[in-house]
């Protein structure tokens, strides 16, 4: 079983989705206690809270980060910002492996987004950019749960 960390505007579509591939899972928002009951793997997507000890190793395959941003460069929560600034015309989205620092755990895979011209507002790059990370979470997510 997976359990999927996120915000309570994504649940809809990740239920779908994840109903729809019969993956067992439960899905958790920060109103949710942060249980310590063993699982398998964890999935923070677009959670907006660190995830730290015990939480962190309590899943036996560890937990995955669904980053919308390009790393290692844009890391943290000012990632669409960051690219506005720099005029940013190459662009994309993460999936990594977790480990205690912030978005520097191993990178999985990596989606690139050429853009046409720079964006010129963080909705606009950020509507962008998640809609092309459920893009990865869909192609992805049942390898990781069977490769980790």
């Amino acid at each position: 079983m997976i359990r999927v960390y996120t915000k309570e505007r994504h649940i809809s579509k990740i239920t779908k989705f994840l109903t729809s591939i019969s993956l067992e899972y439960k899905i958790y928002t920060i109103k949710d206690d942060l249980s310590i009951e063993p699982f398998d793997l964890g999935v923070s997507y677009c959670y907006p809270r660190k995830i730290i000890e015990p939480l962190l190793s309590t899943p036996k395959k560890g937990f995955v980060n669904y980053h919308p941003g390009l790393l290692p460069k844009y890391k943290g929560p000012t990632e669409t910002e960051d690219a506005i600034k720099n005029k940013e015309t190459h662009w994309g989205v993460t999936v990594h492996h977790m480990d205690e620092n912030y978005d520097t755990g191993k990178i999985i895979q990596i989606k690139k987004i050429n853009l046409h011209e720079p964006p010129t507002s963080t909705q606009e790059l950020g509507a962008i950019s998640h809609y092309f990370l459920f893009q990865l979470f869909k192609e992805t997510i049942l390898d990781i749960y069977k490769i980790r």
